[in-house]
């Protein structure tokens, strides 16, 4: 017995070309300019505006810690005549990004801190 292969329809090759080249196409456009993730890119991407939120939170509660401390308006002029790189590495030494608990600031904190009390000019 002979297996013989049945005729395709005319164009089916064209029709199989070009919905591949059509699913290449939407998967392309979907990663690229609709914003689809992969898991571990949306998990990265989480993990990465947690952490930025958890620091914005720090550094609030860091500029009402300075705010409320004594002689504010001394110690905010002294700030300002440090570099601005400088300020955040100052605020950190002073103790006031260091939250309750803590043994040190979190990454990040004290310089938001700083920027927070004096914002750069644009």
């Amino acid at each position: 017995m002979e297996f013989k292969m049945p005729e395709f329809p005319a164009g089916t090759k064209q029709f199989c070309l070009g919905a591949i080249a059509g699913a290449v196409v939407l998967g392309w456009t979907g990663f690229d300019a609709l914003g689809w993730k992969l898991s571990s890119a949306a998990e990265a991407l989480a993990n990465k505006k947690a952490e930025a939120a958890v620091v914005s939170a720090y550094a609030s509660i860091c500029r009402a810690q300075f705010a409320k401390g004594a002689d504010f308006s001394a110690r905010l002029a002294a700030l300002k005549k440090i570099e601005p790189y400088s300020r955040g590495e100052s605020v950190a030494k002073a103790g006031w990004a260091t939250m309750a608990g803590s043994k040190e600031p979190q990454y990040g904190v004290a310089q938001e801190c700083a920027d927070l009390l004096l914002p750069a000019k644009t």
